[in-house]
């Protein structure tokens, strides 16, 4: 491990995402990354797809660096959206696989409808080329770029603003799970569901004794940009409702959302063997 992953990061990042949903690498260029980063452990968990799993798990091995499979589920709550993370999942499970499939098959409709919107609203974009940035599963970052070549937009942030943020002309609802459903779901395919980034859930108090209910195991105390109060705030959320304190960069690539790097979120070192140990209950 590198001296600076050692002492700034602990090497451990339990959340990114690859090209299989709407990251910039590759999943076996992620892995290499980590290991250029000096990481111990990865998980991958992109969006609402397993589909680089395999690939990132072959590059981990290889590169004999712990990898641990995961994936990052969408619900929908009355505002808003809610994100489930599910770590040590069974790739295989016939009831996750159907669920994923679901939304696969929504993404596709709603990047037609998106575009179609788009088109009428003045900024024409090929639904074609937004298929061909994905590569996988689909989703507004990728409609985001095709804007962008297109030149209705100087950026990406600015392609969500104008174009593609809720009451935007290209916005569109798509297909979620409940957050309830999402961590049964997770611990139906034999894995630990958390609460991803929690600042984004309204209503935290009354949903977390829910989830809890549902079979969450964890919650991120440790994400992104968090400062120590809001740290301080979940971690002694988590310490309330018994859940193992989780976190990471959310890494999507170089100078993408949190602009973290890969890794520079600082984690317990027990945390993953905490996380692990409540995979049977």
């Amino acid at each position: 491990m590198s001296a600076g992953a050692a002492a700034g990061t602990g090497g451990i990042d339990l959340h990114t995402h690859s090209t299989a949903s709407d990251g910039l690498l590759a999943p076996a260029q992620l892995v290499a990354l980590a290991v250029e980063r000096g990481l111990r452990i990865l998980a991958l968990t992109d969006h609402d797809t397993i589909a680089g799993l395999s690939e990132a798990a072959a590059a981990a091995a290889a590169a004999g660096l712990r990898f641990i499979p995961g994936v990052e589920l969408s619900t929908h709550v009355e505002r808003g959206e809610v994100h489930v993370l599910g770590y040590f999942i069974d790739p295989t499970d016939p009831a996750l696989l159907t669920a994923l499939a679901r939304f696969r098959d929504a993404r596709e409709g709603r990047a037609a409808t998106m575009v179609e919107r788009l088109t009428a609203a003045g900024a024409p974009i090929r639904l074609e080329r937004v298929l061909a940035l994905a590569g996988g599963s689909i989703g507004r970052p990728h409609v985001a770029r095709a804007l962008v070549e297109a030149g209705h937009a100087t950026s990406i942030n600015e392609a969500f603003e104008r174009w593609l943020v809720r009451s935007r002309p290209g916005y569109v609802e798509r297909f979620r799970l409940t957050p309830a459903d999402a961590v049964r779901l997770i611990r139906a395919a034999r894995g630990v569901p958390v609460l991803a980034h929690p600042h984004s859930a309204d209503d935290l108090d009354s949903l977390l004794p829910k989830l809890v209910a549902a079979g969450l195991a964890g919650i991120e105390c440790y994400y992104g940009d968090y400062d120590d109060a809001r740290k301080a705030d979940y971690l002694a959320l988590a310490a309330h409702h018994d859940l193992v304190a989780t976190g990471g960069t959310d890494f999507h690539g170089t100078g993408v959302a949190h602009r973290r790097p890969l890794g520079g979120t600082w984690l317990p070192p027990e945390t993953v063997e905490v996380l692990a140990a409540r995979r049977a209950q």
